[in-house]
């Protein structure tokens, strides 16, 4: 009588090829995860990135000038930031609109920009988008507009090691 069923050389190479399988599966769906995740965050950062950039933009193209600039404590001299095409790192910028004490003021805090309204040093409280890392301003002159202002906002988005930057020129009218 035979005995029917499997030797062990023939489990161990069933054994063997199915795990080479079941690798391969497993690196493809990982490889696939990271990509999704990459896609994702860029994505995110993207639209965040947009929507400040927005509404950044609709304040300042209400306002007359910008009032202040700053990375950390150290102001920078207004005459410095207007000088022509030098962008500079800001994690707090005031524009000023209407009489002397009113200003739009964007402030990063921990890599969330808030935004206010009022004195140029107050510490603004609406939260407009997260992953900031860094904030540039800079001012650009055009000379085929006379007397006109643009500023140049450039935003470092960072979440997850991975980076991503968005700017945009803004003309500012009442000026």
């Amino acid at each position: 009588m035979k005995k029917k069923g499997f030797t062990m050389v023939e489990l161990l190479v069933s054994l063997g090829i199915s795990s080479i399988v079941v690798g391969l599966i497993f690196s493809f769906f990982i490889s696939n995860y990271k990509g999704y995740k990459s896609v994702r965050n860029n994505s995110e950062m993207h639209f965040q990135a947009q929507y400040i950039l927005n509404f950044m933009s609709g304040k300042i193209i209400d306002s007359n000038s910008i009032s202040s600039a700053r990375v950390n404590t150290d102001n920078y001299s207004m005459t410095a930031v207007r000088s022509a095409g030098v962008e500079y790192p800001v994690d707090k910028v005031s524009f000023k609109y209407g009489t002397e004490n009113e200003n739009y003021v964007f402030h990063i805090i921990n890599n969330t920009v808030r935004y206010g309204k009022g004195e140029k040093e107050i510490n603004p409280t609406v939260e407009l988008g997260d992953y900031v890392d860094k904030m540039y301003v800079s001012v650009l002159r055009d000379e085929s507009f006379q007397n006109a202002k643009a500023v140049k906002l450039k935003l470092v988005m960072k979440k997850d090691e991975q980076m991503y930057e968005a700017f945009q020129a803004v003309y500012i009218r009442n000026n």
